[in-house]
């Protein structure tokens, strides 16, 4: 490996680390916040939910974009939005000031998610592609680990607002970076056939039959430590307990995705997990303060090999032309973020409504819901 590929390469990388950290590093402010603004329980699951209709809603025209200006703009775009939004997420005074802030910040996720996929593809032959969106996959998991475990002991120090400010001034100074080490797009006058993508029954098989999956465990990423305090736990350690569900993917990402591409039938592989995540989600209200250890650290390694080989099945899709691939993983995304975007809602409004139990046992249901659809879904 040379000099520019390893800079390039750590570059990319890091900036995927950041974006997941703005994504997660609401989530232990998530008590804060409910105190600061007067938000009831029950409303709490709208701040996550705004930014995932923010994300979902605009996966595929920053797919169609990327396809057409290039995945350097679009992805750099994307976020100077994401990071901008995030700082100012921390001078909200009302719910619904940051119930626009961060969907806003998930415009720019949306941005940023498959046209960085794009570039950092070409690094890794096709033989690889699972190890490479393991790569991808754990960069995200290690930032969005790292807001989880270290923005409650920042929140507790500096304040709720403070915290969400550093991570926006992080994101900023990442992206100046970004846009002066990676190379520029190159320019092309290839024909965009994005029906190849947009009409593809495979791709939305594949992206609906994970729905419940994404949105399940997004919930439980963002809510595992709020819950956690309320059941009496300390804070910083209940954020460092959660951010295992992230922080364990740095080695699952790349660990599972290896696996997938040694043993080939990934889609079988994708749905073994995706039950054991079902099993995971739906009794965690039965863990002590021992077994929810294991139980997040398994939560975080499966789900990133569960996502790397998700991203790396319409990279086999012979049909699809290299360059579309972005826009196939913003479709997948699109759907499964539109349709899990439920989730963190379902959960807040049936724990206010009932309990806790009955919370975690319904985003398991919701797992469930489109798992069967996978079996329709070509594999490659």
């Amino acid at each position: 490996m040379n000099k520019k590929f390893m800079v390039n390469f750590v570059s990319l990388i890091s900036s995927r680390a950041v974006y997941a950290l703005n994504w997660y590093n609401i989530s232990p402010l998530y008590i804060f916040i409910e105190s600061s603004l007067a938000i009831p329980l029950s409303k709490l699951g709208e701040i996550p939910t705004s930014f995932l209709l923010g994300a979902g809603i605009f996966q595929i025209p920053s797919g169609l974009l990327a396809a057409k200006i290039g995945n350097k703009r679009v992805a750099m775009a994307g976020m100077y939005l994401l990071s901008i939004m995030s700082l100012l997420s921390g001078f909200a005074w009302n719910i619904e000031s940051i119930i626009i802030f961060r969907f806003f910040v998930g415009v720019g996720a949306a941005m940023y998610f498959s046209p960085a996929l794009g570039i950092i593809k070409n690094v890794f032959s096709e033989k690889n592609r699972g190890l490479a969106m393991g790569f991808y996959n754990g960069a995200f998991n290690l930032g969005a680990g790292i807001g989880i475990a270290a923005w409650n002991a920042i929140a507790v120090v500096a304040g709720w607002r403070v915290a969400l400010v550093i991570g926006g001034i992080i994101g900023l100074a990442i992206t100046v970076e970004n846009n002066l080490l990676l190379p520029p797009d190159e320019k092309t006058k290839e024909k965009i056939e994005w029906k190849k993508v947009l009409a593809n029954k495979n791709v939305w098989l594949i992206g609906l039959s994970l729905a419940g999956f994404w949105g399940a465990f997004f919930a439980t990423a963002q809510f595992l430590s709020p819950y956690l305090v309320k059941k009496g736990m300390n804070g910083d350690l209940a954020g460092l307990i959660s951010s295992l569900t992230l922080v364990a993917g740095v080695i699952g990402g790349p660990l599972i995705g290896m696996i997938s591409d040694r043993i080939r039938k990934r889609k079988q592989f994708m749905i073994v997990l995706s039950l054991v995540m079902f099993f995971l989600i739906s009794t965690i209200f039965l863990a002590n303060i021992f077994v929810i250890w294991i139980y997040t650290f398994l939560l975080g390694l499966l789900s990133a090999g569960i996502f790397s080989i998700l991203y790396a099945i319409p990279a086999g899709y012979r049909e699809i032309p290299s360059r579309l691939l972005p826009l196939s993983i913003s479709l997948i995304n699109s759907i499964q973020i539109s349709v899990g975007s439920i989730a963190p809602y379902l959960f807040t409004f049936t724990a206010a409504r009932f309990s806790f139990t009955f919370g975690w046992i319904s985003l398991g249901i919701f797992l469930l819901i489109f798992l069967p659809l996978a079996k329709f879904a070509k594999d490659r």
